[in-house]
């Protein structure tokens, strides 16, 4: 082994002391011209050319190192700054919700006021609209991005905007509900007067009985009218009774609920029967003076809870308009 490597480092020994001869051939004449160079020149100036391709490769991959990483840096940067804008757009409408929740909330109050509602404690509110915060790859509190940090605030503050709204629908829902049933109680509450085209002859109280001229109790109010003037229905319910009773000639009674019932007595016709649900508004009879009556009228009582009371307390429409045909 030793004696190759000898060897071989004696042959380029023997090769670098060589000289070489280079003819060179000059086109102005002058002949051709040699020159002698020593055998070391060669492979060190091969040695130096290939470091120059290196060197000029290494730079050149420097360089384009350098240019794609600022190309990259320059995206990065207009995206960076892209969603900054976003961001910020989205915070803007963020704000903007919050203050439509709070005037919702506002509303909310006045809407639970209105249908007799207790205001919602704060605390409950508070249990409404806490919780975690919205699970994400942005949820890293030591994050060193401002940006990170924004988008991380603008969705804790959406996440809480829905628990808010879903909790500010469930009390909506509540309020829809409770006016719904007070609409349906105000709809089965007596409010009109039974007959529109009339007058008031007899009012609830002591009077003079017209036909034994004694002071009784009056149950009722008595309206005045044409016969075959419509009566109607004062109040949403079901017709309990329908056809003669006693005194009261043709009455229809009415079940409004709640232990509220309306009595209509003396009419010429019957125009519903038992059992049958009507509205207010609803043509139940016709103006007549049957049972114990003087003249063509209609004998309205109100009954609550088995008990008499003035219906005139119950006609909110400012009572029968004089007919100025009759």
């Amino acid at each position: 082994m030793v004696n190759e490597v000898a060897s071989f480092v004696a042959r380029w020994v023997r090769r670098i002391r060589r000289r070489y001869s280079v003819i060179v051939h000059s086109d102005g004449g002058s002949g051709l011209r040699q020159y002698s160079l020593p055998g070391l020149v060669i492979p060190t100036v091969a040695v130096a050319a290939l470091v120059c391709v290196v060197a000029v490769a290494v730079s050149l991959f420097g360089w384009a190192g350098s240019q794609l990483e600022e190309s990259q840096f320059t995206r990065l940067r207009q995206e960076n700054d892209r969603l900054a804008g976003q961001i910020e757009d989205i915070r803007r409408t963020v704000r903007l919700f919050e203050e439509r929740m709070a005037e919702n909330a506002e509303l909310e109050q006045e809407f639970r006021n209105l249908a007799n509602l207790d205001p919602i404690p704060e605390d409950v509110q508070r249990l409404g609209v806490g919780g975690p915060p919205p699970l994400s790859e942005l949820a890293d509190d030591a994050s060193p991005s401002e940006l990170v940090r924004e988008a991380r605030e603008a969705l804790n503050r959406i996440d809480d905007l829905n628990r808010r709204a879903v909790f500010q629908n469930a009390n909506f829902e509540e309020m829809v509900t409770t006016l719904r049933d007070s609409q349906s109680e105000l709809d089965h509450l007596p409010s009109v007067s039974p007959v529109r085209r009339g007058w008031v002859s007899s009012r609830y109280g002591t009077r003079k009985d017209p036909f034994t001229g004694r002071q009784v109790l009056h149950r009722g109010l008595d309206v005045s009218a044409w016969t075959g003037t419509p009566v109607y229905a004062t109040a949403a319910g079901r017709v309990l009774k329908a056809g003669r009773a006693g005194t009261l000639g043709l009455m229809v009674e009415i079940d409004h609920g709640n232990g509220l019932i309306t009595r209509y007595g003396h009419n010429s016709r019957l125009l519903v029967k038992v059992g049958q649900k009507v509205k207010r508004g609803d043509t139940i009879a016709e103006v007549g003076s049957t049972g114990r009556s003087t003249s063509p009228h209609c004998h309205y009582e109100v009954h609550i809870s088995g008990r008499h009371v003035n219906p005139w307390r119950y006609i909110l429409d400012g009572g029968p308009r004089v007919n100025a045909g009759a």
